[in-house]
């Protein structure tokens, strides 16, 4: 089959299949006489793979060489590896999520005091400062910051300590 039938059945373009195979992800065919590139069956198998790998968001080297074992007969292996990355890719999705929810809160927070009409100056922390806090509890009292006197009778706030990163101060 040529490029164009390759990539419609391994649900990707042509541009990405001559990519792959300038990274050396997939074999670079035999040219028939006319000069198209006459693929094979194996190779729609290996970039179906290789395209379902990069859909779960694999880095491209790892769900090259992945798409390369199962291709030399080591299916097997590539199932057992690909379960380790699942799970470390879960972990790391939790994780973004818990950042993504913890930045929510302090937009949420940001947000409230600009509406009040509190300056920007005061409200936005600067990268490397303690200025803000954030609450953890569901009381619904405080919005956690420290500038503002808003604070619950809970220990759960939370000080941004670097802009992305956290430090939980326990009493």
């Amino acid at each position: 089959m040529q490029i164009g039938e390759l990539a419609r059945q391994a649900g990707t373009t042509a541009k990405a299949v001559r990519f792959y195979e300038s990274e050396g992800l997939l074999r670079v065919p035999e040219r028939a006489k006319n000069g198209y590139r006459q693929y094979a069956s194996a190779d729609l198998e290996r970039l179906r793979l290789l395209v379902g790998l990069r859909t779960l968001d694999l880095p491209l080297d790892r769900a090259g060489e992945l798409a390369a074992l199962c291709a030399a007969g080591h299916c097997e292996r590539v199932s057992n590896e690909l379960g380790e990355l699942i799970t470390a890719q879960r972990a790391e999705i939790r994780r973004r999520i818990g950042d993504l929810e913890y930045l929510d809160r302090r937009l949420a927070t940001i947000e409230g005091h600009l509406a009040a009409g509190s300056p920007p100056q005061a409200v936005i922390p600067r990268a490397g400062s303690v200025e803000m806090a954030t609450c953890d509890c569901s009381c619904g009292q405080c919005c956690g910051c420290d500038a503002c006197g808003c604070g619950c009778a809970c220990s759960s706030h939370r000080r941004v300590v670097a802009v992305g990163r956290r430090e939980s101060h326990g009493d």
